[in-house]
């Protein structure tokens, strides 16, 4: 098994919870994003085989269901992997197919950064990737950034941003792109969402604005330029560990509304399938779950993870269908 830089020991000193260690795709072509995390994204190829058949009973699937897994990360980065994973042996949908952004239910994207917006986003366009709108340059609080959303194969769309101002801080493995460092969701409820990130999980907020004052014109979001003031979309950035990357971003659009995709969010559908956090202990942790009223999507078992071993395991769904693991290890 090959060894990797991970997030998942805990120091004293450390929260019990930690960014993502990963994001899982379900992909109907492992090696067409093999090559393109490692040719287009300049990322790596850490490991790639078949799964346990733990993977099943943890993933609610029928033992006949075969699943090949290929980890890929940002070179030199210990977090914000993504998994790639194709399944055999049983029907799929895309989980957001043909979906706006204002529909709600499961992952819209992952966000990653680039040192150079323009010529990436023609390069992604040449490599059949399609923006949700071209670049935007806007201030989102104290940021200076530019902002793109590229729809690819099986419903997968990437977020990849450039930033001006303030200067970047531990994106030194930066190359083509980074890591993994947060993922937007768009949800029905945003008090419902937020009472299961903060008072259940116990994460905590990191940005919050209620979204007023949108200009008309041109936005990331793909809403239509003429109407895009008059409408409010609230978000809320919350983190695990207010001091790690690896958050998440959920959104309302307040006068839009579209289909719900929630039912579809698992597996073995197509597209961003879940998030895999670090926990000190999976077992305290999810009996706190429950006490908070939570109930288990998947109860804590043992699994091996290639390539970090073997790891303690358990899931919760969120209001809107998001699957969320969090992931002890163990050996």
């Amino acid at each position: 098994m090959a060894s990797i830089k991970h997030n998942l020991n805990f120091s004293e000193n450390d929260s019990d919870i930690k960014g993502f260690q990963e994001i899982i795709f379900s992909v109907s072509n492992l090696a067409r994003y093999i090559d393109f995390f490692t040719r287009v994204c300049g990322w790596s190829l850490v490991s790639q085989e078949k799964s346990s058949s733990a993977l099943n009973n943890l993933w609610h699937l029928d033992s006949t269901v075969e699943i090949e897994e290929a980890l890929v990360q940002n070179t030199g980065d210990h977090e914000g992997f993504v998994r790639l994973v194709s399944f055999k042996n049983v029907e799929q949908q895309q989980i957001r197919s043909a979906a706006h952004i204002w529909d709600t239910g499961g992952i819209i994207d992952i966000n990653m950064r680039t040192p150079d917006m323009d010529s990436f986003y023609r390069e992604l366009e040449n490599e059949g990737w399609n923006g949700i709108s071209e670049p935007k340059r806007y201030t989102f609080h104290i940021y200076d950034v530019s902002e793109v959303l590229m729809r690819g194969p099986d419903g997968v769309i990437i977020a990849f941003m450039q930033r001006f101002e303030p200067p970047l801080v531990d994106f030194d493995h930066m190359k083509k792109t980074s890591r993994a460092f947060n993922s937007s969701v768009v949800v029905q409820d945003m008090e419902a969402t937020r009472a299961f990130f903060i008072d259940k999980l116990g994460f905590s907020l990191f940005f919050e604005t209620p979204g007023l004052d949108r200009a008309t014109g041109h936005n990331v979001i793909g809403i239509p330029p003429n109407v895009n003031h008059e409408i409010t979309v609230p978000i809320d950035i919350v983190r695990p560990d207010i001091n790690n990357f690896g958050s998440i971003e959920y959104m309302h659009t307040n006068e839009l509304k579209g289909k719900d995709c929630a039912s579809l969010a698992k597996p073995p559908n197509l597209g961003i399938l879940m998030y895999r956090f670090p926990v000190r202990d999976a077992d305290a942790y999810a009996a706190t779950l429950v006490e908070r009223g939570l109930k288990l999507n998947s109860e804590v078992q043992n699994l091996m993870v290639p390539p970090y071993g073997n790891l303690k395991v358990f899931s919760v769904r969120s209001p809107d269908g998001v699957w969320i693991e969090f992931i002890e290890l163990i050996d």
